[in-house]
């Protein structure tokens, strides 16, 4: 139904002067109020929620902002280094041993290089020995 349509029922109504049913008003009162307090109700459960995620976003902010205002830094300190040598001379002599193992480390590394660089070498002969052949008619 439409607007128009319930106005001209009202309009209707009201001119034949129908006597409403007993308790009718009483009952279309109380259903109004019924329904409005429905809706007040809705309406304070929206403002709560609305408080809420304020508070929320509010309560982030501040987490977030002395989060950034203090370096964890100050709740850790960072260790200080300590000397792991008694003597210059025995801090020396380790240094130039992890040099000779890095060294030996690393021209294993360069021989296995080389020896793949070999290997290629070979397999690019045979490859362009075969295209060589077969080019030639």
């Amino acid at each position: 139904m439409n607007d128009k349509h319930i106005d001209e029922l009202i309009d209707r109504a009201l001119r034949e002067e129908q006597e409403l049913p007993q308790g009718l008003s009483d009952r279309l009162e109380q259903y109004i109020d019924q329904l409005a307090a429905e809706d007040h109700q809705k309406q304070a459960k929206r403002v709560k929620m609305r408080t809420l995620y304020w508070m929320t976003g509010v309560a982030a902010s501040l987490l977030l902002g002395i989060a950034l205002f203090f370096p964890t830094e100050s709740f850790n300190p960072r260790p200080t280094t300590a000397d792991t040598f008694k003597s210059p001379e025995e801090a020396a002599a380790a240094a130039q041993e992890a040099l000779a193992f890095l060294s030996l480390q690393l021209n294993k590394g360069l021989d296995q290089v080389s020896d793949a660089k070999g290997e290629v070498e070979k397999v690019n002969e045979i490859v362009n020995k075969q295209i060589k052949e077969v080019d030639t008619p």
